[in-house]
């Protein structure tokens, strides 16, 4: 086990180094920058120059990626051009943000998912089966930001119900206020990731239907509810383990649309803000950590699998 982690770490470095060099060339490749962002055209151009020349924007390629790169072995993933805020600082303070919207939302989902999927599985081309993948089909073609804003109309503008905009009310910072924000944006991602994992879980109990040990349990005289409960479940289960670790990244830096319709503080929006006012470093943070989350994730995915299953041998492991 050790072995095998170790070798995919070493391999995560290269990689993590290709990712940044490639997303550091393209944000290079734009036609403009962070100084053309809140430019105004009566500015005179010499001091736009001197602007550029205080951010280092004028220097070759390679020096301002190799000062980027630098600052990051070292910790130090920078400031940010426009509010010249410390940039770790304010991803420990929205990571949390994020987390907070995205993990009830995933961990909703799973569960409906897990339990749906499983009774649609069970019940395969039966009305209750033809509705819940029916409902799935019109949720995974639904755009994500058309249903954020049908939520916010209904539930925010028509019935006032909810607030709009924001994680907390002005002078308020109680938990019942953090809930009345939470339901919305909670509830669009809900719907943004049920569907995928139901139909997931409802193929693979299907395919584990077609299984011998589930004749055998037939032929003993098992129930169909025991099959499910003491033999499906638990085949289905396993894979559905794996999902948790690619999860880990979709927790940071998963929500972008729906934090950015309903300003809620994530990395998500954070991340959107940087892009529209072309501030490299923040967006190369945000991504350089996405990147590291997805191999982690997916590290962690392997890990988890193999503990859940003794029979499952890592790559390089007797």
């Amino acid at each position: 086990m050790l072995g095998y982690l170790s070798r995919r770490l070493l391999l995560a470095l290269p990689l993590l180094l290709l990712i940044s060099f490639v997303v550091f060339a393209v944000m290079q490749l734009l036609p403009y920058d962070v100084i053309d962002s809140f430019a105004r055209p009566d500015m005179d151009p010499a001091a736009l120059q001197l602007l550029r020349e205080r951010y280092g924007l004028d220097d070759p390629f390679i020096v301002q990626y190799g000062r980027w790169l630098w600052g990051v072995l070292q910790g130090d993933f920078g400031y940010s051009l426009v509010s010249r805020h410390s940039i770790a600082d304010d991803l420990l303070t929205k990571i949390p943000h994020s987390i907070s919207l995205v993990l009830p939302a995933y961990l909703i989902a799973l569960v409906l998912a897990v339990v749906l999927g499983l009774l649609a599985g069970a019940n395969r081309g039966r009305m209750f089966d033809t509705v819940i993948d029916s409902s799935n089909a019109l949720f995974i073609a639904m755009p994500p930001f058309w249903f954020a804003l049908l939520v916010m109309y209904f539930f925010g503008y028509q019935l006032r119900l909810f607030p709009i905009i924001g994680m907390h009310s002005v002078g308020r910072s109680d938990v019942a206020d953090f809930l009345q924000h939470l339901f919305m944006p909670c509830l669009v991602l809900i719907v943004a990731f049920y569907p995928d994992m139901s139909r997931y879980v409802r193929s693979s109990a299907i395919g584990q239907l077609n299984e011998d040990y589930v004749m055998v349990q037939r032929a003993f005289g098992a129930s169909k509810r025991e099959i499910f409960v003491s033999h499906v479940s638990r085949h289905v289960l396993l894979p559905v383990i794996t999902q948790l670790g690619l999860a880990l990244p979709m927790l940071v830096t998963g929500a972008l649309i729906t934090e950015t319709i309903f300003a809620w503080p994530g990395v998500g929006k954070y991340f959107a803000d940087a892009v529209n006012s072309f501030d490299y470093p923040v967006v190369m943070a945000v991504l350089l950590l996405s990147a590291a989350l997805v191999i982690i994730g997916n590290l962690l995915a392997d890990i988890s699998y193999r503990l859940a299953d003794p029979r499952v041998r890592l790559k390089g492991e007797l």
